[in-house]
């Protein structure tokens, strides 16, 4: 008696990232694995988020400075509504989005410098054994927790701004006015304002010039 052998489900995969020549070559090396199927991809962290919710893949894969959402943001909201898992993918060798990354959830970290011949082996990691860190991830996390802006020596802790506060501190940083702001989230301008002078105050940073380099210096966005 012949018993027929069940072939295995495919891993659904969704790629976030606002380069298309990156999502293409993410694509490219996911395609590779039969057992794989890539499901979608976004370019913004609002589109990486609804998509991710809605459709539920097996694995998320997200860019740090996604434009709207960073993807430290995206996973800590992800996190909030489901266990699926997430790989965070950045061009900096930074023990601050190691740091962040995993505290908001995420399940791996690569950086774009070795993705071409760690990000396979990153998802199957991720997969059989539910996390994955790049060896440049590892030397990065050795590294201070500290940032400089303008000369001067700051602690790093996003985390002290609410989530609503990230949220415009992001947009502010993308060059939004307060009013510009204030429409994309929905709420008055005088709120978006109060909400930037928070931020000022929180982060111990003056102008906007300084908030530009902040996010910058902390992959919120890129130059």
């Amino acid at each position: 008696m012949n018993l027929e052998t069940a072939t295995p489900p495919k891993r659904s995969i969704l790629i976030a990232d606002d380069h298309e020549l990156v999502r293409q070559g993410i694509r490219a090396i996911f395609s590779a694995e039969p057992s794989w199927v890539v499901v979608g991809e976004a370019t913004t962290g609002r589109q990486a988020l609804a998509m991710a919710l809605e459709s539920k893949p097996d694995l998320v894969v997200l860019d740090v400075a996604l434009p709207e959402l960073n993807g430290v943001e995206v996973t800590r909201r992800i996190r909030q509504a489901s266990s699926m898992a997430i790989l965070i993918v950045t061009m900096h060798e930074s023990d601050q989005i190691f740091q962040d990354a995993l505290e908001a959830g995420a399940n791996g970290l690569v950086l774009k410098a070795e993705a071409g011949r760690t990000l396979a082996d990153a998802a199957r990691a991720i997969f059989s054994s539910g996390e994955f860190i790049s060896e440049g991830s590892r030397r990065a996390a050795g590294r201070r927790d500290l940032h400089e802006v303008d000369g001067r020596t700051l602690p790093r802790n996003p985390m002290v701004l609410t989530a609503r506060e990230r949220e415009v501190l992001q947009l502010l940083a993308e060059g939004q006015a307060n009013k510009e702001v204030a429409t994309a989230l929905g709420i008055s301008t005088k709120t978006a304002e109060t909400h930037r002078a928070h931020i000022l105050a929180k982060l111990n940073v003056h102008s906007m010039s300084e908030l530009v380099r902040y996010a910058i210096r902390n992959s919120i966005i890129q130059a």
